[in-house]
């Protein structure tokens, strides 16, 4: 469980959350709003890449604020921009992330990179990738990294119909594992057969 107490913070034009609470349970957790209602911000703060002005997060009991290596090994976040690393390979960078994320699923990453298509760029750098082919490169090891969380802001940005088909279904079978949690901020719905543990809508 991904446990946010008493969470605040704010731009400088604005406030976001005001000691705003919340329990994310295994499962998937879609996460709805409009523009500008602080989903991805939410995420970056629950990833640690933002820092609120308050609150308390815990990830199966390792606190964001105490433990912040401990928590960061076990949450993966994929972000709604470019990739990083973006001068390896798709192979390389399987590689590079396997050393940071050592419980990744080794079968899993296989079934995603064949779901995705992308063993025709094993040999491409990434920067010259397509912002599509860049994002399921993204989504197919943040889908085998074998986090206690996983967090997808925007997983459909760029994706092609195929692409956009087979993750959906990969979240399908993500929300039966009861194992972990899976936090999705998406403006698209995720599909029917999903089985949300959750749909949270943030105004």
């Amino acid at each position: 469980m991904l446990m946010v107490k008493k969470l605040s913070f704010k731009y400088p034009e604005r406030s976001i959350f005001s000691q705003w609470e919340h329990s994310f349970r295994p499962g998937v957790t879609w996460i709805k709003g409009r523009n500008g209602s602080g989903k991805s911000t939410l995420l970056k703060i629950l990833s640690g890449a933002l820092k609120p002005a308050s609150g308390d997060i815990e990830l199966q009991g390792v606190n964001i604020s105490t433990e912040p290596l401990e928590y960061r090994q076990q949450l993966f976040y994929c972000g709604p921009g470019p990739i990083v690393f973006d001068h390896l390979t798709p192979f390389e960078f399987f590689g590079f992330m396997r050393h940071l994320y050592p419980n990744y699923q080794v079968e899993d990453l296989k079934q995603h990179i064949e779901g995705f298509d992308l063993n025709p760029f094993r040999d491409v750098q990434l920067k010259n990738l397509s912002s599509g082919a860049q994002r399921k490169v993204w989504l197919a090891f943040a889908l085998a990294a074998g986090t206690k969380a996983t967090l997808l802001d925007e997983p459909f940005n760029a994706l092609d119909s195929s692409s956009t088909e087979y993750l959906r279904s990969a979240l399908s079978q993500c929300s039966k594992n009861v194992s972990r949690l899976w936090i999705v901020a998406s403006h698209q719905n995720l599909g029917e057969e999903i089985l949300l543990a959750e749909t949270l809508t943030i105004s």
